[in-house]
């Protein structure tokens, strides 16, 4: 059997492009093989379809580019919102005017597959977590359209996590992503795997694998695993997780999208979440890898170098040969 290649990737932050010599650095040390690369996309108002492209976006894309290379890297090229400097969410813009936002999210889009095609950089995210947009699949599967006229790498679009509850049966949020059939049109599905875990402040990991199958966060039964799987299914894509974060900090598998889940840390929380996320996905056949949130900022408490969690992404391998590979992936996983 040949060797299968997973994407290991680490993500870059928009407003620090002007320097990735760390990044690269502790793409080293955490033994990734790509890079997400942002292109910053300024947002002043989120009820507003206004947006400006940094004017250093692509200068910066292009020298980090040069390093990746050089590296020996992949990488993935993202127009990033960078909503009100970075104050609120990408999930905070919530524009008025659809109809305006889709025609300048478009040309944005454009210009970045026109960069990326010159750039020769595999992979272009066409969003992530504009939520209030992906309702639209119909502009969404025509903005792909017409990237795929200029650009002859994948394109994925980075849905967020989601809940369901087994108490509250009438909840569509998961039937209603998982019959978007913008999700047809993409190369491969990319989630942000911000997903709750449990209710406990001191879990084992056993306890986070199990709920990563059975969610006990609220007593929802979250089938979370299973529900990826039937996304996989319907329409017969790989799964990429663009995201994958967890802070030093306890409480952090409840809340893995605050970065203040607690004032108590704790390392190991941290360390326990990423060695179960690994155990559960990395030797499935439809999941394509995940990219660490992330590798930019040492201040944030997102972040892993130096502490119990490096070991554990170091680790993982990208590339494995043999047969059968799952059991073989199963078994390495199982041992650390």
């Amino acid at each position: 059997m040949g060797k299968v290649k997973k994407i290991k990737s680490g993500n870059l932050l928009p407003d620090r492009m002007d320097d990735v010599s760390l990044p690269m650095e502790n793409a080293r040390r955490l033994n990734l093989n790509t890079l997400n690369v942002p292109l910053r996309v300024d947002v002043p108002n989120p009820q507003s379809a206004e947006m400006m492209l940094h004017r250093q976006a692509f200068a910066w894309a292009a020298e980090a580019m040069v390093q990746i290379r050089q590296a020996g890297l992949d990488a993935f090229l993202e127009p990033f919102p960078w909503v009100q400097q970075g104050g609120l969410a990408e999930t905070a813009w919530k524009p008025t005017d659809v109809t305006e936002w889709f025609q300048r999210w478009g040309t944005i889009c454009l210009q970045a597959a026109k960069f990326a095609q010159e750039e020769r950089i595999g992979t272009l995210v066409i969003s992530d977590g504009i939520v209030h947009l992906e309702p639209y699949p119909d502009q969404w599967i025509q903005l792909i359209k017409e990237i795929r006229r200029i650009y002859d790498g994948k394109i994925t679009y980075r849905t967020q996590w989601w809940y369901t509850s087994l108490i509250n049966p009438l909840d569509r949020k998961f039937q209603k992503k998982l019959e978007n059939p913008l999700f047809g049109q993409v190369d491969f599905i990319s989630i942000s795997a911000y997903f709750e875990l449990t209710n406990s402040p001191e879990p084992t990991e056993k306890d986070l694998i199990r709920a990563w199958h059975r969610s006990t966060r609220y007593m929802r039964r979250q089938p979370i695993v299973d529900q990826i799987v039937q996304i996989h299914q319907r329409w017969k894509k790989m799964i990429f997780f663009g995201e994958l974060g967890y802070v030093d900090f306890v409480g952090t598998n409840c809340m893995p999208w605050s970065v203040n889940p607690s004032d108590e840390a704790s390392p190991q929380e941290q360390r326990d979440c990423f060695s179960a996320f690994y155990k559960v996905f990395w030797h499935q056949p439809w999941f394509l890898g995940a990219s660490v949130f992330q590798v930019h900022m040492p201040e944030s408490a997102y972040y892993p170098v130096g502490k119990p969690a490096e070991e554990v992404i170091r680790n993982i391998p990208w590339e494995m040969s043999g047969s059968p590979l799952q059991t073989r992936w199963r078994d390495f996983l199982h041992r650390l």
